[in-house]
């Protein structure tokens, strides 16, 4: 799954070309869908690749709520960003790696390992198992069942900008929107969060992840 519709079509042909023995069932836009589809027999994958900067649900959120219910699908993270940005909130999620997206084999190779459940010696890997994975983020949800939403779906897409450090006018473009809009979502995302500069509101933003 992926935000940009492009780079699915590429995924999709990357999978063809690398795993012809595999199918692709589905592909997907929106995190919800994505859970959903995974909760549903007739659609569960055996393995899902997860952008890791998806707009709203962000991917490690996806991998976690994925995580939290299955122990069998395997989750491979990918990102055109520097991998360091996200890949401990991925394995913290349940993912069980992090590769970058201009490595295409690397990415088939992570999920045939995976499927066959072999752990490459990879620091892009996670040294824990799904089922480990499982059962930590299912005990975090008994202990904190309700987790608190504090900004919308489009202020969690903004503030990941501002965490990777584009500035309001690229995030502006980027969302086809005004850059007054994205000063108007910071200000309401600092008030939510309690803090009063962007410096404060993205230790805020990393400190509420986990990260």
């Amino acid at each position: 799954m992926d935000n940009d519709a492009l780079v699915l079509g590429a995924l999709q042909y990357v999978v063809r070309t690398y795993l012809p023995q595999s199918e692709v069932i589905w592909k997907e836009t929106d995190g919800n869908r994505a859970v959903s589809l995974c909760s549903a027999p007739a659609t569960t994958p055996d393995a899902l690749i997860v952008d890791a900067s998806l707009e709203g649900m962000t991917g490690s959120e996806v991998c976690r709520r994925i995580r939290t219910n299955d122990t069998e699908i395997v989750l491979v993270g990918v990102t055109s960003f520097i991998l360091d940005r996200f890949h401990d909130a991925m394995m913290d999620s349940g993912a069980q790696c992090l590769l970058p997206k201009d490595r295409p084999q690397d990415i088939c190779q992570a999920v045939m390992a995976l499927c066959e459940c072999r752990i490459p010696n990879d620091a892009r890997f996670s040294t824990e198992s799904a089922d480990e994975a499982h059962r930590r983020l299912s005990e975090e949800q008994q202990v904190n069942p309700v987790r608190v939403v504090m900004l919308s779906p489009r202020e969690e897409e903004v503030m990941t900008w501002i965490d990777l450090g584009k500035s309001s006018s690229w995030i502006a473009k980027r969302l086809n929107t005004s850059e007054s809009t994205i000063k108007t979502y910071a200000q309401r995302i600092y008030t939510k969060l309690g803090v009063r500069t962007q410096v404060e509101a993205i230790i805020a933003w990393r400190n509420r992840r986990g990260e």
